[in-house]
């Protein structure tokens, strides 16, 4: 199958376009370079090559999946705590594995802090509504729950909160100019 002239031309220049969209906002100087050396360029292959190698540098840059990283860490977290606590009953250890997911998602989005409380604090509560409503329960569970039982766990919002605060300010100490070597 072979691409007509003007459909390469179409396709690198939808490549180079994209691509300047990507890096404009974390390296512009990248994307002003790549579209001057792209206009330069003769033939449409070589056009197309080039649009093909800049649309691929695009998400080779260090920041190219930082808009990613929080949402999947979030999503984790909130998994790995309803596992947690679908395997164990509410003590310490829940206690101990909110805080440590709390401080991990303050370190990794600062700004952040009270949505990753709230959603990893509320999961608690969410599990046992969800034992409540469906009837499904771990073994380890003899009894049934009411609404207003399953209500009080939101409890472990606070220790969540105080988790993410307590992680928020470490990943700002370690993000600040002052922390980083000369």
């Amino acid at each position: 199958m072979t691409i007509s002239i003007g459909a390469k031309r179409r396709l690198a220049d939808l490549l180079m376009g994209h691509a300047q969209r990507r890096l404009r906002g974390q390296r512009p100087d990248w994307a002003e370079a790549m579209m001057r050396e792209g206009a330069e360029l003769g033939s449409d292959d070589e056009r197309l090559s080039w649009s093909s190698g800049c649309a691929y540098a695009s998400y080779r840059t260090p920041a190219a999946f930082d808009g990613l990283v929080y949402p999947v860490a979030l999503i984790a977290g909130v998994a790995l705590m309803s596992a947690y606590q679908w395997s164990a009953d509410e003590g310490l250890g829940t206690v101990a594995v909110i805080c440590m997911i709390g401080v991990m998602l303050g370190l990794l989005e600062p700004r952040r802090n009270l949505l990753s409380a709230a959603a990893i604090g509320a999961v608690v509560a969410a599990v046992n509504g969800f034992e409540t409503l469906t009837h499904l329960r771990p073994a380890y569970e003899i009894r049934l729950h009411t609404l207003l039982h399953d209500a009080k766990w939101t409890v472990f919002i606070a220790p969540a909160v105080v988790a993410c605060i307590v992680g928020s300010h470490a990943g700002r100490l370690l993000r600040s100019p002052s922390s980083q070597p000369s």
